[in-house]
């Protein structure tokens, strides 16, 4: 019979820690989380952009106010069905002024980012749309007094450099101001993300997106009175085309972060200004100059940057 120092011997010898199976098996699960998180923001940023290309498209037919009037009513009547299988759970809320606060700066944003599309081109659009995650540290920084990292702010220093060549700040931008309206979405739209970052403590994704299109309806619907008028019967597919896009935008990037942290893949919504390149030289026959090449480079490297500049979870990774 074996002794207890010999027992005691025998279970030393046996620690409990994942088998090199396991860990092969448990970095295999990653890795298909982080692309399956990859291709979801991916297909929401191709959404996106999209939304771009038809309100570019309804220039002449469509007043923006009315072309996005059009589209929120299309995205919550989408979403109703779900609200209602859902037995109406998501909402009681008692956030109702944040809500309030990101509908405006959320459609503020959209109508600007659609107006913009229509001014100039869909890659400057897109570009400079993507100076959210530059401007969330300084907002972060200057209201809720929240630390940036340094690697932060040299991201948002190669970001504006970025900006300013491709606005090109002369006197030919108040005669074609669609540069400065699509910074001033990215602009807005990083005021939203940190209503959405408040919000996310307390509200799940579903309220958040009630309210959004709700708050967008009425908004937009009393913003288009004496605005409505008929449209081409194809103007108004691209507006149902368009409420499909941002339900599917919202849907898609909610859908990313449950596989992925944002700072994993935050980096992808960039993909955006290849598609509008793409979209621009085909549908628009859009030329892109030096200027913009250099600036998007510089823009994508700044908002890379201060997605994945800190490893700590920051302002910037809560709210991308």
């Amino acid at each position: 019979m074996p002794s207890r120092a010999g027992n005691d011997h025998h279970t030393l010898n046996y620690p409990i820690k994942p088998t090199q199976a396991n860990k092969t098996f448990i970095d295999n699960i990653m890795k298909k989380s982080l692309f399956i998180g990859s291709v979801y923001i991916i297909l929401a940023f191709l959404a996106n952009t999209t939304q771009s290309v038809f309100g570019k498209y309804v220039d002449k037919s469509l007043s923006v106010e009315m072309f996005s009037f059009g589209t929120f009513l299309v995205a919550f009547i989408l979403l109703l069905p779900i609200i209602f299988f859902r037995k109406f759970k998501d909402i009681p809320t008692h956030q109702g002024r944040f809500h309030l606060l990101r509908a405006v700066t959320g459609i503020a944003g959209f109508l600007m980012f659609i107006a913009a599309a229509q001014l100039t081109t869909l890659v400057d659009t897109n570009v400079l749309m993507n100076t959210t995650p530059i401007f969330i540290p300084i907002l972060a920084l200057a209201f809720l007094h929240q630390r940036v990292p340094t690697a932060v702010w040299i991201a948002i220093i190669i970001g504006f450099v970025g900006v300013v060549i491709i606005v090109r700040p002369d006197a030919s931008i108040f005669s074609n101001p669609g540069n400065l309206v699509a910074l001033g979405a990215g602009f807005v739209t990083a005021i939203e993300f940190l209503a959405v970052n408040h919000l996310n403590d307390t509200e799940s994704p579903l309220t958040q997106l009630f309210y959004f299109l709700l708050f967008g309806v009425i908004v937009l619907g009393l913003i288009s009175i004496g605005k409505l008028h008929s449209a081409p019967q194809w103007a108004y597919w691209m507006m149902v085309g368009t409420g499909c896009c941002l339900l599917a935008f919202q849907f898609l990037l909610i859908k990313a972060y449950q596989y992925a942290k944002p700072h994993e893949i935050g980096a992808f919504q960039y993909i955006s200004v290849v598609f509008a390149a793409l979209y621009g030289i085909a549908l628009f026959n859009e030329s892109i100059q030096l200027e913009t090449i250099i600036g998007t480079l510089l823009v994508c490297s700044g908002g890379i940057i201060s997605i994945t500049g800190s490893k700590h979870k920051s302002i910037v990774e809560q709210t991308s």
